[in-house]
């Protein structure tokens, strides 16, 4: 069986049939949970808040959370967002279902996908190319991202994009790859500048950064650059500039270029200064977390390493490792000395160290690096089970009861373990990167549709949007909401929802409003609205759970407000 999966797989490798596979199995990664895992705090709420605005409002210049200007990042993942659910609308029968803002972040990380393949075809061949884009696309946090309604997945794809572009480019030059004609070089780099100036739109400053990075590192590498000659041809650059120009123009004009200063100095400056997810500013954070973030390709990596460090390589693969090694090791270098530090930071380099795993694996093999495999196989083991304890205590942490807890964490356990003696039973490398990438797979279907969907104490807002709508929300005149601030709840019932103190809502709530309060503060409310003759009466049962943004445990009521007969 495992010699048939191998020659298929290695036939396929060849043709258009493995774009098919890195798709589906990019697809299979992201979509589960799209439907079921709860709007998160904070980040993609804020932006699939953000992006709901903009159809409300009909302004697509301007990106803000209510009444509040949200200058950090530019528009193109709100305009995708919300050109996806204005598409998906009449199917979703809402403008707040959160699915419809996902997709985006789907999409992004399928290009991702094929742009890591379509790289390592021409660095390393068809089938180092497809085992690499394979493992990455089953990764812990490209998955997740790829679910999630922000920018990276999107960014990812982007920049992935572009530098897969410089790699058709270099190959061609230095003769490793087929030579491309004076129109198809100027092809290329109009593609280059088309990826850059969307990664751009989406994520700012950052796939720009990596790029120059890369360029940087493999002009100085191979003290030359006449390969990116064709990159000056002018209307490239032009291009690049007509996609970020008119919108950096306008939201410059409509905020009286408040945009700028507030995304440095509330944005980009904290994060360099070590002030925002600082993490104790520790070096080796991204690097540590690698083999986490990237399982199941975990496997793979010591291999991967061997291959750097082998000096029997051909002209052309050495070449193809400086070209990684230029596009993942500075920018990863960067990302650690910054003191800002957050998981997916690092994941533009994850498609290099992916096509490094896929080259590896097939090394390892061909020339019995049975050393690497032994060690990969242990880190696979050692990373596997770590994962399933770290989701055994999270769970715990949020009171989960430990039969809950023992199943979700068992059925982990159990994917890894049978991914594991598969890896050991297997004797190629596509059978055994079809291993991994499947058991990465059932990761995500279990984690993501499964798991943590059914976990009560992380679907608070869900939940208090639901007792709001028992309540008459959803034809009340306003909806007011004490003690809790996530902007998940504003997503999942409505923009003009009003969150504020006792005093506020004790002062300013009429009848017919509805009201969902921490319990904590329903004495002092209870007073404030009696003294104007109205009263807070509670709909269904109190809702326990925790603050996504800052973990802690809440305990809500939602109800109504009613006028009280001043003769009773």
């Amino acid at each position: 069986m495992g010699n048939a999966l191998t020659d298929s797989l290695r036939r396929a490798a060849r043709d258009w049939r493995a774009y098919v596979i890195v798709a589906f199995v990019a697809l299979c990664a992201s979509l589960p949970g799209i439907t079921q895992m709860p709007v998160m705090d904070v980040d993609e709420a804020r932006f699939v808040q953000a992006s709901r605005q903009m159809l409300e409002t009909g302004d697509f210049v301007r990106i803000r959370l209510q009444n509040a200007e949200r200058n950090k990042k530019p528009a193109g993942t709100h305009w995708l967002q919300a050109a996806s659910t204005a598409l998906l609308e009449p199917i979703a029968g809402r403008q707040n279902a959160i699915w419809t803002y996902r997709i985006p972040s789907v999409l992004g990380a399928l290009l991702a996908a094929l742009a890591t393949l379509w790289a390592g075809r021409v660095l390393l061949g068809p089938e180092a190319g497809l085992l690499g884009a394979s493992l990455l696309s089953a990764g812990m946090l490209f998955g997740f991202e790829g679910m999630t309604a922000k920018t990276d997945a999107l960014m990812a794809g982007f920049t992935t994009l572009a530098i897969a572009a410089l790699a058709r480019l270099r190959a061609a030059h230095f003769g490793f790859a087929t030579p491309l004609s004076h129109r198809r070089a100027r092809a290329m780099a109009l593609l280059f500048w088309a990826a850059l100036g969307c990664g751009i739109l989406i994520k700012g400053p950052v796939p720009l950064m990596v790029v120059l990075l890369t360029c940087a590192a493999l002009a100085l590498w191979d003290r030359r650059a006449a390969w990116m000659a064709p990159l000056g041809w002018l209307p490239g650059p032009l291009l690049s500039l007509l996609i970020v120009l008119p919108w950096a123009i306008a939201i410059g004009l409509a905020t009286d270029w408040r945009f700028y200063t507030a995304a440095f100095t509330q944005d980009l400056a904290p994060k360099l200064a070590g002030e925002d997810h600082a993490h104790g500013g520790i070096f080796g954070f991204h690097t540590l977390l690698l083999p986490l973030l990237m399982f199941p390709a975990t496997f793979a990596l010591p291999a991967a390493g061997r291959l750097i460090a082998w000096k029997d390589k051909s002209p052309a693969d050495a070449s193809a490792i400086r070209f990684l090694l230029a596009w993942a090791g500075p920018t990863l270098l960067m990302f650690e000395l910054s003191p800002g530090k957050l998981l997916h930071y690092a994941m533009p380099i994850y498609p290099a160290i992916a096509l490094l795993c896929g080259a590896g694996l097939i090394a390892a093999i061909q020339h019995r690096w049975r050393g690497m495999q032994a060690l990969g196989f242990v880190l696979y083991v050692a990373i596997g089970a770590l994962l399933t304890v770290a989701i055994g205590f999270g769970l715990r942490s949020l009171s989960i009861d430990w039969q809950q807890t023992l199943a979700a964490a068992g059925l982990c356990g159990v994917i890894v373990l049978g991914g594991a003696l598969t890896i050991l039973l297997l004797r190629t490398a596509p059978a055994r990167t079809a291993a991994a990438v499947a058991s990465g797979l059932l990761l995500c279907i279990a984690l993501r549709g499964v798991v943590f969907p059914n976990t009560a104490p992380l679907q608070v807002s869900a939940r208090s949007a639901a007792a709001l709508s028992a309540a008459g929300a959803d034809h009340a005149r306003a909806i007011w909401i004490v003690g809790y601030d996530e902007p998940s709840l504003i997503f999942l019932t409505r923009t003009s929802a009003i969150r504020t103190d006792v005093e506020e809502t004790g002062r300013r709530a009429q009848a017919g409003d509805a009201i969902l309060a921490d319990n904590s503060a329903l004495p002092e409310l209870e007073r404030a609205l009696a003294a104007r003759w109205l009263t807070f009466t509670p709909r269904g049962d109190a809702i326990h759970g925790i603050a996504m943004s800052s973990s802690d445990e809440v305990n809500l009521v939602a109800g109504a407000v009613h006028a009280v007969n001043a003769a009773d």
